[in-house]
């Protein structure tokens, strides 16, 4: 399998004194904040990967993007063997000034840019041609690719209701309904009937939600005439309202659906009664957890879903650079179909810049998720 992040604690010994290096390798360090002229660097030898994200009011690194870049600086830390550095270059100009940037990354030969800004920053950076810019993975929301040698990395609620279908279609259920919030965007919906359709099901339909508990119930109410077609039903939600949506299609007394619910449920809808029973796809939180006591120890804070995304995007370069140089930086590299096991799990990027990911298969009883079946340990 190509490259990639995995360090167990055995290991470290010949790694620990490139991660207690971390502080002196970087310019401008968490210990006082610099001011926003001040470009940070983790590292200094060997090839670039820059990282582009925007500052907050205060003119620092704020939430996610303090997160994202502190993980990549223990990530090239870690893993770059001197061989990689980390260069965090403010974006804040937005959209209409962002070209500057990119321009200036490939005059300093950066072997790729990860970028997390807003949609539009990041889709301005994807657009330009890929002979005028370094590859780009996008750690924020998914932009197109078409301009080519970008790649999305983040999966979302959506990949992880995909691969909890795919596990009902292995048992015959394909008759799929689907209940989803009223800010769940229509190429969500597309995705979702594609995958149905693609297996030979039949998607029923979708039916939409406020996050009131009067709104998940007449909601199952008023699509009683759709489920009654259906033997699977997909309920989508970041909040504990999708469990209450699953309460009242059981309260209908239907029998034989199958309930699949997503990884953006939060950890309190578990507790709920009604949950037991979901299938839930998602990642395993031990690829996490061989970097979160490091992290915290050097940050001081929890490890984030952010920042363990950006640990594995420059993992990525960092395992291409040590093997194949920084011109090893190049789409048929970054699309290997065998793919790359970060703390993230098992994923691949794809030439059409989406992000496949192989996840694990949990249900709900007792108040908490129950491991059914384990990741594939290859694509």
């Amino acid at each position: 399998m190509a490259l990639l992040v995995v360090v167990s604690c055995g290991a470290l010994a010949g790694c620990q004194s490139d991660v207690d290096s971390i502080a002196k390798n970087v310019k401008t360090n968490d210990v006082k904040p610099p001011s926003t002229e001040v470009e940070e660097s983790f590292g200094e030898n060997g090839a670039e990967i820059t990282l582009l994200m925007q500052k907050g009011p205060s003119g620092l690194f704020e939430g996610p993007s303090r997160d994202i870049r502190d993980a990549a600086g223990l990530s090239v830390g870690e893993l770059g063997g001197n061989q990689a550095f980390v260069k965090v270059v403010d974006v804040t100009v937005g959209a209409a000034g962002v070209q500057a940037a990119v321009a200036a990354a490939k005059a300093r030969n950066s072997a790729l840019l990860v970028s997390y800004a807003p949609p539009a920053v990041t889709a301005a950076i994807a657009a330009t041609p890929s002979d005028q810019r370094p590859p780009l993975i996008n750690l924020g929301a998914p932009v197109p690719s078409t301009a080519g040698n970008v790649y999305n990395l983040v999966s979302d609620e959506i990949d992880s209701a995909i691969e909890g279908m795919r596990a009902a279609f292995a048992s015959g259920h394909k008759k799929v309904m689907v209940f989803a919030q009223k800010d769940f965007p229509q190429g969500g919906e597309i995705r979702l009937a594609d995958t149905v359709r693609a297996a030979g099901g039949t998607f029923v339909g979708i039916a939409r939600y406020d996050l009131t508990d009067a709104s998940a119930a007449d909601a199952a109410q008023r699509s009683k005439p759709m489920l009654a077609t259906a033997d699977t039903v997909v309920i989508l939600g970041r909040t504990a309202i999708a469990t209450t949506v699953e309460g009242a299609i059981k309260a209908g007394g239907q029998p034989g659906l199958n309930f699949i619910g997503t990884s953006a449920w939060p950890p309190q809808a578990y507790a709920e009664s009604t949950a037991n029973g979901t299938l839930i796809a998602m990642v395993e939180p031990e690829g996490a957890s061989l970097i979160a006591d490091r992290y915290q120890r050097h940050y001081k804070r929890p490890l984030s879903t952010d920042a363990a995304y950006g640990y594995d995007a420059v993992a990525i370069a960092s395992g291409i650079i040590r093997t194949k140089g920084a011109e090893g930086l190049n789409a048929q590299n970054l699309t290997n179909k065998v793919g790359f096991r970060g703390v993230t799990g098992l994923f691949r990027l794809t030439p059409n810049g989406l992000v496949e990911r192989r996840l694990s298969l949990y249900t709900i009883s007792g108040g908490k998720l129950n491991l059914l079946s384990a990741a594939p340990v290859s694509f």
